[in-house]
């Protein structure tokens, strides 16, 4: 594995008030999304610190003070590092006179924690290829922002880091249900909200979709990056995998072609030709993905009754390119999965439970019915546990090598 995160989430402060309720939670919740990928895969090797109120809490689950010099020997370590490098912070954020601070455990109003700029500075100076900084806290977006109105620092991102913060450099983070706002929408885009047509989650695909759900009125969300290249943070299930991509050339000669279908394409017409069924079932997942449409019916089942051709849309005529000039591919160690060929870890977490919760009085347990808790109103980590814990054995039951690939073939 060539790939590392660092995730800091931090609660109470000896010096600094409020207390926060959401931030190891939230950490604990980036953990289990960066830690593989949806086919659980191995992603990133994290390393947690989740701040603990006693000196004596077992380091091994990351529970231990962060304190300033913890969380900078920590950040030393992370980008001690010679590829890609993830920084996730959920906890406070405090501005002064000289500048914006990550509070750490120990900080004081005076001197809070790691000056925003100095993380930033650590990043710009490291060996590692690539470095995403993803900071939920009060004023994040002051990650190279000058740290005083005389102040000429010399401040940039180099090529290769790229920054996901919360909010503006002069606005407050919010936590809503539990949660913290930024977090709960960078959690949704890694698990497959901001994946493209090939599964692919980046940092630039993140920010478009948290950005699109806060409004004006909201805290507003700070995207800086100086990056050649965009590598996946995350792979989740492709709504098409490669394989099915590259025949697109073979479909269509040209990007504009239009396709002839007749009635021997539907399967349930007397004139089928099972070569021509098994090309129409294609042609049915490229339109699910929006890479083809009927050129003149609205239906592809239609277009085949009536004769009629279908055709590329804009996005069918993108990939069309890449697959022409072979910059397809480029995942040896993520073979994605059809959708569909493993269930869901949460859905069946949450079956489970619910089956659960209905059969416990037919087993003797007579106070189920009075504490009985609908999914929704499970404490957070309890079903992040279960769902964890689903994910396991789903692990086990459907590992990948027994499952099919992305184009149905069975595994050689």
């Amino acid at each position: 594995m060539r790939r590392r995160a660092l995730l800091v989430g931090i609660n109470t402060y000896d010096h600094i008030q409020p207390e926060l309720s959401w931030c190891i939670d939230d950490t604990l919740a980036m953990h289990e999304v960066l830690a593989f990928h949806a086919n659980h895969d191995p992603n990133f090797a994290c390393h947690l610190l989740l701040g603990s109120q006693s000196d004596l809490a077992a380091p091994e689950d990351g529970r231990e003070r962060v304190t300033f010099n913890k969380l900078r020997l920590a950040l030393e370590d992370l980008f001690a590092f010679d590829d890609m490098a993830v920084f996730y912070f959920s906890g406070h954020g405090i501005p002064t006179e000289r500048g914006r601070y990550l509070a750490t455990q120990d900080g004081t109003p005076t001197l809070p924690g790691i000056l925003m700029n100095d993380l930033l500075d650590m990043a710009n100076t490291s060996r590692a290829r690539e470095v995403v900084l993803i900071i939920d806290c009060c004023f994040a977006g002051g990650v190279g922002e000058p740290n005083g109105a005389g102040d000429i620092p010399n401040l940039y991102l180099r090529p290769g880091v790229t920054l996901l913060a919360a909010a503006q450099p002069h606005e407050n983070a919010l936590e809503m249900g539990g949660q913290g706002v930024f977090t709960r929408l960078v959690l949704g885009a890694l698990k497959g909200g901001a994946a493209d047509v090939r599964g692919r989650v980046s940092a630039a695909s993140i920010y478009a979709h948290i950005e699109q759900a806060l409004g004006p009125w909201d805290q507003r969300p700070i995207y800086k990056s100086n990056a050649s290249q965009l590598s996946p943070l995350r792979y989740c299930w492709p709504d098409i995998g490669d394989d099915d991509l590259r025949r697109l050339t073979q479909f269509f000669p040209k990007p504009n072609h239009q396709f002839p279908l007749d009635p021997s394409y539907e399967v349930t017409r007397s004139e089928a030709i099972p070569e021509h069924v098994a090309i129409f079932k294609i042609f049915k997942r490229y339109q699910v993905a929006r890479l083809l449409r009927p050129s003149v019916d609205d239906d592809l089942y239609f277009a085949a009754i009536r004769t009629h051709p279908v055709e590329l849309t804009p996005l069918g005529q993108f990939y069309w390119q890449l697959a022409k000039d072979n910059l397809l591919g480029g995942s040896p160690a993520f073979t994605p999965l059809r959708r569909g060929s493993m269930p869901d870890a949460e859905s069946v977490a949450k079956f489970f439970h619910e089956a659960y919760e209905r059969l416990a009085p037919a087993f003797g347990y007579k106070t189920r019915d009075e504490t009985r808790v609908p999914w929704e109103n499970v404490p957070e980590r309890n079903k992040r546990l279960m769902i964890a814990a689903t994910a396991e054995v789903l692990a086990m039951l459907f590992p990948p090598e027994d499952a099919p690939t992305a184009t149905g073939a069975p595994p050689r």
